[in-house]
């Protein structure tokens, strides 16, 4: 495969985890050029750089601009990783597809569909393609359980049931005058609980018909929510509910996963770092160690022990499938036409909140900016 060059635009703090996916696809498989990193804030690149540590050797051939457009005109990426603010994810993304590059925007997508159509029309006229942060997809076994669900190996899908504790305090949200805003970022269900929930819409595997949802604010001073519940009919008679919340212990950040069977059930998740996984078939057995064998023998074929330090940073499987997919022109596994479903059932639980009523999909256009108001400007 063509080494191809790699721009990231922007700096913060989740840019970390895409540096370093980006590091080792540079430095142990090969396959791209790190050639620039891109951010308003002075130093914020350097900042970057030793935070992860780019050796001297390649630090020497990484370009550093404030300007994302003349990075563009002069860099020419192959690929273009998005990390900036939520709300400005279209107009950087549709720069970079006119330039010519595949694109992974961390999640969600945009924050309106009509600008999430606007990437999608804009990626398929040039054959390019775009990625979505959604990183549930690349832990560890999970791609196995989606394909044995769809297979029906685990009989008729009934419901799924997802909760994502991810505590926050208020510095949090004070560290940048974008987090927990309407135009910007959204609350605990468009930033900390979309890719979750697109994971469980993934292995329950049919779109969701209709929304019910409710969102509050309950302790944090910004405009968004930090509190959020919805029941999701998908078709064919399969239910999921969604929890999504900020207002939990920080130190006890959790994550988890629900889905029963007519002939078993999964039941997965993260609390505070530590991953777990149970899997149980029609005969009441624990089959999740199956799962991990199978999945340890393909990630050590794939790329040895190297591959398997990987799995504390998901980015890397995001960064791998990416890669593979923009050299192969294939989709990604978390492809632009998923996150914008993703963002779809997103709004569409907002879009409930606000009317007090259920709401059909598909949505007819609602952008995040819409519920300026909703709550009172200060607690």
């Amino acid at each position: 495969m063509k080494k191809m060059k790699y721009a990231l635009i922007g700096c913060g703090k989740v840019a970390a985890k895409h540096l370093k996916a980006a590091l080792y696809q540079c430095r142990k498989l090969n396959t791209i050029e790190i050639a620039a990193l891109v951010d308003t804030r002075e130093g914020a690149a350097e900042d970057l750089m030793d935070s992860v540590g780019v050796p001297k050797r390649l630090r020497t051939g990484i370009r550093v601009y404030k300007d994302y457009a003349q990075m563009l005109e002069e860099v020419k990426p192959d690929l273009t990783a998005i990390t900036t603010p939520s709300g400005s994810h279209a107009v950087i993304g549709l720069k970079a597809i006119a330039a010519g590059s595949h694109i992974l925007l961390e999640k969600p997508l945009t924050l309106s569909l009509a600008e999430a159509d606007q990437l999608l029309a804009a990626a398929n006229e040039k054959s390019l393609q775009i990625a979505v942060g959604h990183i549930y997809r690349f832990f560890p076994v999970v791609q196995q359980l989606q394909a044995d669900l769809a297979a029906g190996k685990f009989g008729q899908i009934l419901y799924g049931d997802v909760k994502v504790r991810w505590g926050h305090d208020q510095s949090y949200y004070d560290q940048a005058a974008w987090r927990g805003t309407w135009t910007n970022d959204g609350g605990a269900l468009m930033n900390q609980s979309i890719h979750a929930l697109d994971l469980m819409i993934w292995l329950l595997g049919k779109p969701a018909l209709t929304v019910n949802g409710r969102v509050d604010r309950q302790i944090h001073r910004m405009q968004a929510e930090d509190l959020g519940f919805a029941t999701l009919q998908l078709a064919d008679g399969i239910w999921c509910q969604l929890e999504g919340t900020t207002n939990t212990d920080p130190e006890r950040q959790e994550a988890s996963f629900f889905v029963r069977c007519t002939e078993g059930e999964l039941r997965a998740g993260i609390m505070a770092g530590r991953p777990r996984i149970e899997v149980i078939d029609a005969d009441g057995r624990d089959v999740s160690g199956r799962y991990m064998r199978r999945f340890i023998s393909q990630k050590l074929r794939e790329g040895g022990l190297g591959a398997l330090k990987q799995l504390t940073n998901p980015h890397s499987g995001l960064y791998s499938d990416w890669i593979q997919a923009a050299a192969a022109g294939r989709s990604p596994i978390a492809d632009g036409a998923s996150g914008r479903q993703a963002v779809e059932m997103v709004l569409a639980i907002y879009k409930s909140s606000l009317l007090g009523r259920q709401v059909e999909l598909p949505l007819t256009d609602f952008k995040l900016e819409q519920m300026a108001g909703y709550f009172p400007e200060q607690l």
